[in-house]
Formats: C-alpha cells, sequence, structure tokens
C-alpha cells in the first residue's frame, strides 16, 4: 500500500524514471511570485529530452500555473502534463503547450492511504439506530472557489435546519474575518441573490463549530467519531459526532470540471449516505468509479444542475425533506439505505483500489505508446500487486 507522501517519489521510481520529473511542494501552488527552489525535480537534466509535471492535488487553474510552465517550457521537447481532473481547462493547456495529459484519481489513492485505519473502527458500525442528528456537513473555508457554503448554510438558517444538522462553518485559521468580506467582494463568485440572501439570514452567525474551534493542518485526513469519552483537558465531554447523513462540500463547485477529493470518501468510510455539493457531474463520475448513491429515495437530478445557486437549492430540498419525516419515516429510509451503505464501504476498501491502480496503468500505457517510449522495462504487474497490497 503507497504512502501518500511518497507518491511522486513511488511514480518516477518505479515509472518515469527516464524523465525529468517536475511536481509542486505539498501540491499547492503559491499565489505570488516563484522562484525554481518552490519546484520538486528528480533527475535534473542539463539537457532533457523527456519531461513530466505532475498537478494532482488542486484543481488546475491556468493563472496559477503559468508560473511554473515558464520554468517546465525552457525547452520545447515532449512534455507531458499530469492531473487529477477532466476538465476542458486541461484539454486546452494541452493543446496550446502541446502537452501530452496523463490523468489519475490522485485523491482516491490519497484517501486510501488516509483512511486505511478507518476499516478497523467501523467494519460492524450499525447503521440502523436512532441518530442525534440528520446529517452532518463541514465547511471550514469558505472565501473565494468556496464561497458557495455560505450561501448553503444561509438556506440551511432560512429553512429552520441548522438544530437538525452538525454544521462546521468558517472554522479556520483567520484566513479572513468572517463571510462579509466574501459577500462586500465585487469579485466574488458569490451570486448577488446570494449574497443578499446571506446578508438576510446569517445576521447573527460568524462561526459554527462541530467538534473544536481550531483545526490544525491534517483535517483532511482526520474524521471526528462519535466516541464516549471525558475530556479533561476541557473538563466536559466532547460533542457527539453522530449523525445519518452526509452533506459534502467539495472543493470544485464553481468550475466545469470532474474532480473529487478525499472529501467525498468521509462519509463512505464512516458508513453514511451522502449528498454532493460539487460542479455537475461530479456524482456521475463517482458511480462510474463502482459506488452507488441515493437516487431511490431522493431525487439525485441535483447533479445535471447548471445553475450554481440552483443546485444548492436543489440539494437543500432534499436535505428538508428528510428532516422533516416522523421518526418511523427516517427508520424506514435508513434501512432502506443500509445495503448502498454497506456496498461503498466494502467497495472502497476492496475493489476500488485495483480500478484506480488498473487506470493509472492502463493511461500510463496508452501515453507511452502515443509518443513512442519503450516500456517493456517497466513491469506494470508487480508496480499494480504493490499498489493494491
Amino acid at each position: 500500500m503507497l504512502q501518500i507522501d511518497h507518491v511522486y517519489e513511488f511514480l518516477y521510481q518505479e515509472i518515469f524514471k527516464d524523465f525529468e520529473f517536475w511536481y509542486i511542494h505539498n501540491g499547492v501552488p503559491k499565489l505570488g511570485d516563484i522562484h525554481i527552489h518552490d519546484i520538486s525535480i528528480f533527475t535534473l537534466k542539463q539537457i532533457p529530452d523527456r519531461k513530466i509535471f505532475l498537478f494532482d492535488q488542486e484543481p488546475v487553474i491556468s493563472t496559477l500555473l503559468q508560473p511554473y510552465f515558464n520554468f517546465f517550457l525552457t525547452n520545447q521537447i515532449p512534455a507531458i502534463f499530469g492531473t487529477s481532473e477532466k476538465s476542458d481547462m486541461v484539454n486546452a493547456i494541452c493543446d496550446l503547450y502541446n502537452f501530452q495529459s496523463l490523468y489519475y484519481f490522485f485523491h482516491g489513492f490519497a484517501a486510501l492511504d488516509w483512511y486505511r485505519g478507518y476499516y478497523a473502527l467501523n467494519y460492524n458500525k450499525s447503521i440502523v439506530k436512532q441518530y442525534n442528528y440528520d446529517f452532518i456537513s463541514f465547511n471550514r473555508i469558505i472565501n473565494n472557489d468556496r464561497s458557495y457554503r455560505i450561501y448553503f448554510v444561509s438556506k440551511l438558517k432560512e429553512l429552520g435546519l441548522l438544530d437538525h444538522g452538525q454544521i462546521s462553518f468558517n472554522v479556520t485559521d483567520n484566513l479572513f474575518d468572517d463571510w462579509r468580506d466574501e459577500t462586500s467582494d465585487l469579485n466574488s463568485k458569490l451570486s448577488e441573490q446570494a449574497k443578499q440572501h446571506a446578508e438576510t439570514y446569517l445576521v447573527d452567525i460568524d462561526k459554527l463549530v462541530i467538534d473544536r474551534a481550531s483545526i490544525h493542518g491534517s483535517a483532511s485526513a482526520n474524521i471526528p467519531r462519535n466516541i464516549d469519552i471525558w475530556d479533561f483537558k476541557i473538563d466536559k465531554k466532547p460533542v457527539d459526532v453522530d449523525a445519518f447523513w452526509h452533506i459534502v462540500t467539495e472543493t470544485v463547485f464553481y468550475y466545469d470540471k470532474l474532480h473529487l477529493t478525499e472529501k467525498i470518501f468521509k462519509p463512505i468510510v464512516s458508513k453514511q449516505p451522502f449528498m454532493l455539493l460539487a460542479a455537475p457531474g461530479n456524482l456521475a463520475y463517482l458511480k462510474s468509479y463502482g459506488f452507488k448513491t441515493f437516487d431511490s429515495v431522493i431525487d439525485e437530478t441535483y447533479d445535471t444542475i447548471q445553475d450554481n445557486d440552483s443546485r444548492i437549492e436543489a440539494v437543500v430540498e432534499q436535505l428538508y425533506w428528510y428532516c422533516n419525516l416522523t421518526p418511523d419515516e427516517k427508520t424506514d429510509i435508513i434501512k432502506q439505505l443500509e445495503p448502498i451503505i454497506q456496498h461503498n464501504f466494502n467497495h472502497f476498501y476492496g475493489e476500488f483500489r485495483h480500478i484506480i491502480t488498473r487506470e493509472l496503468l492502463d493511461n500510463t500505457k496508452t501515453l507511452f505508446k502515443e509518443i513512442g517510449y519503450d516500456d517493456s522495462h517497466i513491469n506494470y504487474t508487480n508496480i499494480h500487486q504493490v499498489l493494491t497490497h
């Protein structure tokens, strides 16, 4: 099993040894000026004949990548651009710079690493039971590309759903003051309607906290759990994290991309059903990897809605419906969804790793054939076994 911290070393060592291999420190591009020391490179050559640049941890935003391309494009040689998304933007960049593209599901491998221990914690977790809350939703960052979460929480407030769920909101390391900074920003991606709605319904809300007021840097790899323990540091029992639905608010919402992160796998390894706030088509994208969703009980056509505000409203409408069921009706729904929830849990810890590994290796083989690279020395069978062990 691959530790995701070693992914670039592994790919270089096992597949791209003959390539000048570029990637960004920590996978996150800098917003300001960059220098060559902001880039990691295996086998830096005076005159390289093959190059690959992996940008696979974040969605592709061309303006952020341009400074890196200014370094990467110093020689007009065959070059590969590796990403973790499917989008017209990636295609356009490859056409513009004459790159070959390589796609693989980076965040799938990351989730398998980060959440491997949750199998032991949740394999015998009961699904059919009474829950303290109807849903949970994490909305730690609410500025820029994630500003849509402001309208989402505002809709929850309007419909009286905050008491039905466990919701975090603006729980971050003081990146900005509060949601008002976003609604007052003329360049915000929030619609005017969404801004006005927030200013009406969020007037008394700055932060919402589930389990702790300060989130550490490894929040992506951690899932708060329900456990009966007394915390003597705060002299009280921590809040029970016990909810049925998980409303996933993904990184990519405003861009036309198929791109999912570790967030979508949190409910799966926690044995929860989910609704997905992401760009259109991403629910179907997840299903293409063998996971099942919940259209047997809710309307999942929200995944096809292009208008951003309407897509949020469609998800909230399904949530409102569930929260207003009687306890017996909720129990019936839980029983209906139990087999799907169990399938997703078993699939994540079973066949999923084989699917994304085959995809990575098949895409690599196709790429090498297109560029005329002799890969006969690469033992793909052994690599598959290592990645899925």
